[in-house]
Formats: C-alpha cells, sequence, structure tokens
C-alpha cells in the first residue's frame, strides 16, 4: 500500500427520504415512500424500513401499501434536495478537504492523502460521518480505498451508514466474488453480455487478458482500463470539473491506439453523451451550449461550440447536436481523444422540464412532463434507465432491428 493514495466514496443513505427527515424528524423510523400523489404513481425513493420489507425503488404506490399500509407517501421537493446536498458538499470542502469530486446530488469522492497521515482512515470517516450526521441530520455511508473504483463498491457494501475499507489484501475475497452487474460502471446489458461469456464475476473479468477481441468488442478503447479496475488498479485521480456547476462535461482519452474510423468515433461520443445526460438530469439542469473537443496525434485539443437547436438533457438530442460539432471538427485523420462538455445550465424545474426529442415544447402536454419526471426521478435511484416512455422503447426496438449498436454505460451509479 506504500505510495498508495487514500481515497474516501461518500454516499448519502436514502437520501431524498433522509432530506425530508431532516426538517420533519416525526418520519423517523417509519416507512417513507418519495412518489407523487397519483394513485397509480411509481415510488423513486424507500425508507429502509421499506427496503427490509422487501420492497424496491420503482414499485408503484399500491404495491407498497401491500407490503406496509401505514406507510407515509411524501411529493419530491428538489429544493429541498439541492440546496442541502450543496451545504453538505460545501461543508466537507471547508472542514475537511476541498479535494472533493462530486458525482451526484448524493454522492461524492475525497482524496483524504493529504490530511490522513498517521491516522487510522476510518477514524476521520467516522469523524466527517458524526460530523453530517450532527450538523445536517443526513446519514452517510462511506468507503474507504486506495483508488475510486474500489472505494465505490465498499459504499456500496457498507451500505446502510458504514464505514468499510478495502485494502490491496481484501480484494481476491471481498471484491471478485461480486456479480459482475456490481461492477460500477457495467450496466445490465453488458453485465448480460459478459455472462454469456461466461463472465459472471469481478474476479472473472479481472483475470481476461485486455487484447482479447471479444472483451474489446464490448468495450471498445475502455477496456485496458476497465480489466485494471477490476484487478485493483484503478483510477485515484478526481475529476473536479464535475464540482462546476457552471458546466458538464466527459472527455476520452484512447490509452490503446489511435481511431479514424467515424463509425467507432460516434459510438463512444455517444456514451459520453448519455454520461453528461445523466449528470445534467441528476442535477436537474438544462444546457443552452453544447461544445464538441477532438484530441490530435499531436496530443492537442480542438473544439468547437453552439447554441443548443433545442435546450434539452436528453442523450438523443445532446448525441446529434455533438455530432454536428464533430462533423465540423473532424478532417479524417485519426484521433487520441474526443469530448463533449454542456455550458450555460439553466434550472430545469424554472425552465419547465417540458422538451424532448420527438416534441416541441408547445406540443408536449404537462401529463407527459409529469411521467417523465417519475421515469428520471426512478432511472436516477436504481442508477440505470429501467424505466423508459414508449416511445423511447419503440426507438430502441428500430435500433436493434436495424442492427445499430447501443452503448449504454452505467456511472453514477450508478452516473450517471
Amino acid at each position: 500500500m506504500e505510495n498508495k493514495k487514500t481515497i474516501f466514496h461518500m454516499d448519502f443513505d436514502s437520501y431524498f427520504v433522509s432530506a425530508h427527515r431532516s426538517i420533519n424528524p416525526e418520519l423517523k423510523g417509519k416507512s417513507v415512500a418519495i412518489g407523487r400523489r397519483l394513485k397509480r404513481s411509481i415510488v423513486s425513493s424507500i425508507s429502509y424500513e421499506l427496503k427490509r420489507k422487501g420492497a424496491k425503488v420503482g414499485w408503484p404506490k399500491n404495491k407498497i401499501l401491500e407490503i406496509d399500509p401505514l406507510t407515509v407517501f411524501i411529493e419530491p421537493n428538489f429544493d429541498l434536495y439541492l440546496s442541502l446536498s450543496n451545504k453538505i458538499f460545501e461543508f466537507i470542502s471547508e472542514k475537511y478537504t476541498k479535494n472533493i469530486e462530486v458525482f451526484s446530488i448524493d454522492e461524492c469522492w475525497l482524496d483524504v492523502t493529504d490530511i490522513i497521515k498517521n491516522r487510522d482512515p476510518k477514524d476521520l470517516a467516522k469523524s466527517i460521518q458524526s460530523d453530517i450526521l450532527n450538523t445536517f441530520d443526513i446519514p452517510a455511508t462511506i468507503g474507504i480505498s486506495y483508488n475510486k473504483f474500489l472505494a465505490k463498491l465498499s459504499t456500496n457494501l457498507g451500505k446502510p451508514f458504514g464505514i468499510l475499507e478495502t485494502k490491496e489484501e481484501d480484494i481476491e475475497k471481498r471484491i471478485w466474488p461480486l456479480p459482475i452487474i456490481e461492477f460500477f460502471g457495467i450496466g445490465a446489458p453488458t453485465a448480460e453480455r459478459l455472462i454469456r461469456m461466461h463472465i459472471d464475476t469481478i474476479g472473472k473479468l479481472a483475470k481476461c487478458n485486455w487484447e482479447n477481441f471479444k472483451i474489446q468488442k464490448i468495450f471498445g478503447v475502455k477496456t485496458k482500463g476497465i480489466i485494471l479496475e477490476a484487478q485493483g488498479n484503478g483510477n485515484d485521480q478526481l475529476n473536479y470539473e464535475h464540482n462546476d456547476l457552471k458546466n458538464i462535461g466527459n472527455e476520452l482519452t484512447f490509452l490503446t491506439y489511435d481511431i479514424d474510423d467515424r463509425k467507432e468515433i460516434l459510438l463512444i461520443l455517444r456514451s459520453l453523451c448519455v454520461k453528461v445526460s445523466k449528470r445534467a438530469k441528476n442535477r436537474n439542469t438544462l444546457p443552452e451550449v453544447i461544445s464538441c473537443s477532438i484530441r490530435d496525434t499531436n496530443k492537442t485539443w480542438h473544439s468547437k461550440q453552439k447554441t443548443m437547436s433545442v435546450v434539452s438533457n436528453d442523450e438523443d438530442i445532446i448525441f446529434k447536436e455533438a455530432s454536428k460539432l464533430f462533423e465540423i471538427l473532424w478532417n479524417e485523420e485519426p484521433i487520441r481523444g474526443i469530448g463533449v462538455r454542456l455550458h450555460k445550465l439553466v434550472n430545469e424545474f424554472d425552465y419547465g422540464k417540458q422538451l424532448s426529442i420527438f416534441t416541441t415544447p408547445e406540443d408536449e402536454s404537462s401529463q407527459t412532463i409529469k411521467i417523465k419526471n417519475i421515469i428520471n426521478d426512478v432511472n436516477y435511484q436504481l442508477r440505470d434507465k429501467k424505466l423508459k416512455l414508449a416511445s423511447e422503447y419503440s426507438k430502441e426496438k428500430k435500433k436493434q432491428n436495424i442492427q445499430m449498436r447501443y452503448l449504454q454505460e452505467d456511472i453514477t451509479k450508478k452516473n450517471l
């Protein structure tokens, strides 16, 4: 472990429920679900009292009531969630460390290497955990390791309200037996493909050769990095750009080879657009401006930006706009990297949350808007795009019929 960093990953437990309990203590100890007041509405967050009884996020209201008829249902309050989240992150930054990467409204990484000194990391984590609980009445779980990936998985294993440290010697027994779906950054479709290849645990993925053609066909230029993460050698560099509320972006530098194939580049660009779309939705923001960047073989970045034709955080709209910029930038020579960034962000709720790829703001009904809000709430909690509009499902089926490959990445939980 010598010369390795100390990275914390912190996730607020059942955050939406906890946020309401922080302003209404009478909810503590009760079964609580966050969801709109429609009879058939689905819940976007539930308390651990319900989880212990077998309830799941994404269930309809009536099914929750079958589990516990005394469940208290609360309307979402995004102003509360955003305000409280910002206060907690600022508190951590001022009292403990400014080396913080905000990943979503309820989770972040901290690089505490410079402040840990000879202190037991678990003691520092306990101090942070207690401070947040005492100051904001929000319970949190903290995972500790020497890179971001292992810290994140430690948090998942330590919930609720736990502290778990994963050292190098713990990987084989603690991390490798985990189902492949637990791999941070691998979504359900990718996990299913790996399982068909008999790679059903993180340990089996760790033993794969990153030069294996079948593995590269799944992960593309990210293959080496993903295998390294499975082996315990993941990234320990925090991305502080994620903290900038003025813009949201993702860039990818190709580690193994330069790329000059338009189809492959556009697939990578789409995956980046999915990421920034998820982050924009997590923050409840809409971009008015978008930029696309490419990195040439001399390691120089070139960028173009434009005003969004439609102000939206929809991944398809973002990809459509980014693709236009890419075609302007690219001279069909090999490139070493590509990126997309959203600028001039505005609050989604102030703007109206009314835009979609199929309708104009005037055309979309208030009922459709409400449905989309519920779907976004649940997908955020599930860290995966489990729920879709019928139009989205139809569009994806059409893509399958014409054999278009779709890259779906689960970063947040699950960016994400």
